[in-house]
């Protein structure tokens, strides 16, 4: 009887995995599609479907560039430079567990490097993760701040209370959760800072630099990804206007972002970009364009692994006829 490995089994898990989120994938997509007040007839000219697919492919780059800024993130926390086709499928599937409700899958899959690769520890590429996730953050809050600072404290001010009631009940619950995550996982937190505080090279300014205008890149691409969705479904777009849209798009993905058990920020999202973009773009374009982006960026995510999969196959291609 032949030996099953352990790396079989995670590759047979991710396999699982990767069917599990395809189809919430796919069921996120119908409810989407099928909430929507859609005009159909806006889909028909074939600059909009060019326009859309180039916006599913920006989607795509945005990810490949994220999983490169991954594998260089890896290298500086644990010295070990992983091989490019291999981090980038193991990025691609994990982005891909995002859709898994809970979110637990798209950080736990990142740790099939560490059982692929015996030099690399699961507290590394755990740390990785981390960073890369404070280092997102910051840059949206970076370019939240720049662009739309002065926007939404003038939206709130006009507003007839302080803050939409679910806006409010949604920053307490994401502060209470993330109170408790952190008190609950304070242990696993210290040693995540003791490691960090092991390998140096993180802590070079210069190092740190340069991952985060890798994040700071992706971010403004993402942000231009919404905006180029918006001109393509007929949004008349003034210069001056694009960088507040992006910076709004990137405040309402910030509180996604940080509210734990809502995949890919589901609702969360959409509900901050209702309250403070309605009054900048009508709301016949801004409804649909929200879920026609959401499903572009499913899109691009699938994409991203597509590509992910046809670089691997390439380069084990390579390898074999140079052996």
């Amino acid at each position: 009887m032949k030996h099953i490995t352990r790396k079989q089994i995670v590759s047979w898990a991710g396999t699982i995995l990767m069917i599990v989120s395809l189809a919430f994938l796919a069921y996120r997509i119908y409810v989407l599609s099928t909430g929507a007040d859609f005009n159909f007839s806006t889909f028909a000219s074939a600059g909009v479907v060019v326009g859309l697919v180039l916006v599913a492919l920006m989607e795509g780059l945005g990810i490949l560039l994220a999983g490169f800024n991954f594998r260089a993130l890896i290298k500086n926390v644990s010295g070990v430079l992983v091989h490019r086709p291999l981090a980038l499928l193991v990025y691609t599937i994990s982005n891909v567990y995002k859709y898994i409700p809970g979110g637990a899958m798209y950080v736990l899959g990142r740790n099939r490097l560490a059982e692929e690769i015996d030099d690399l520890s699961h507290p590394a590429v755990a740390l990785s993760t981390i960073i890369e996730g404070a280092l997102v953050a910051i840059a949206a809050i970076l370019i939240v701040v720049v662009t739309v600072f002065d926007h939404t404290v003038e939206h709130i001010r006009q507003t007839e209370t302080e803050l939409p009631t679910a806006f409010v009940i949604v920053i307490i619950v994401v502060l209470v959760l993330a109170g408790s995550a952190v008190y609950s996982f304070r242990r696993v937190i210290a040693e995540g800072l003791g490691k960090l505080l092991a390998h140096m090279q993180v802590l070079r300014p210069l190092v740190l630099l340069k991952r985060f205008g890798f994040a700071l890149l992706i971010m403004i691409l993402w942000g231009g990804t919404f905006l180029a969705t918006l001109v393509v479904l007929g949004q008349e777009m003034s210069p001056g206007m694009a960088p507040t849209i992006i910076g709004l798009f990137l405040l309402a993905w910030l509180a996604g972002f940080l509210t734990p058990g809502a995949p890919s920020g589901l609702g969360i999202r959409e509900m901050i970009m209702l309250t403070f973009l309605s009054g900048m773009i009508y709301e016949g374009i801004l409804i649909p364009a929200m879920v026609v982006h959401r499903v572009l960026a499913a899109l691009g995510d699938v994409a991203a692994y597509g590509v992910a999969v046809a670089y691997t196959h390439m380069a084990k291609m390579y390898e074999k006829s140079n052996t």
